[in-house]
């Protein structure tokens, strides 16, 4: 198993873990934003199939306390396909994140947490995140979205 940065290149297959073409101009958004530096992408790869990614903005103008540009990031879209799941992946592909945001000069990440998904919101918490925001809201693909905003601090 490896973890690494997605190379541009590659998003496409990204879509044997989640299906991008369900939503109009996705895909052609990701690949804008992951070339702009607008959006980084981690993926764990397992004999040369992608497993696994974690999303992350450099900027979310849909929740302002979610980045601050070069000193807080916003991680989304953690992922990993079914029969690859409680191995350990999404808290592989979190700490590689981290890592390498924190040797960008980066110190701080929000993760938005659905408010029913009790098992994302044990394994944020015990990476160390804990509520920053309650009972957020955003349209993502034309349906409304709830959730709280966790955040880390590494200092």
């Amino acid at each position: 198993m490896e973890i690494k940065l997605l190379p541009v290149e590659r998003l496409d297959e990204l879509n044997n873990i989640y299906d991008m073409s369900r939503y109009e101009n996705f895909q052609s958004t990701r690949k804008n934003n992951l070339e702009r530096c607008k959006e980084i992408c981690v993926v764990a790869e397992d004999e040369g199939k992608f497993v696994g990614e974690l999303s992350m903005m450099t900027e979310n103008a849909n929740i302002p306390a979610a980045v601050i540009p070069n000193k807080r990031i916003y991680m989304f879209g953690l992922r990993v396909l079914p029969d690859y799941q409680r191995q350990g992946i999404g808290t592989a592909l979190l700490r590689y994140a981290v890592t390498l945001c924190a040797q960008r000069g980066i110190f701080e990440f929000t993760i938005g947490v659905e408010t029913k998904n009790d098992g994302a919101r044990r394994l944020y918490e015990r990476l160390g995140f804990s509520v920053f925001l309650e009972n957020c809201s955003e349209v993502q693909f034309g349906e409304m979205c709830r959730f709280d905003l966790m955040m880390l601090k590494l200092r």
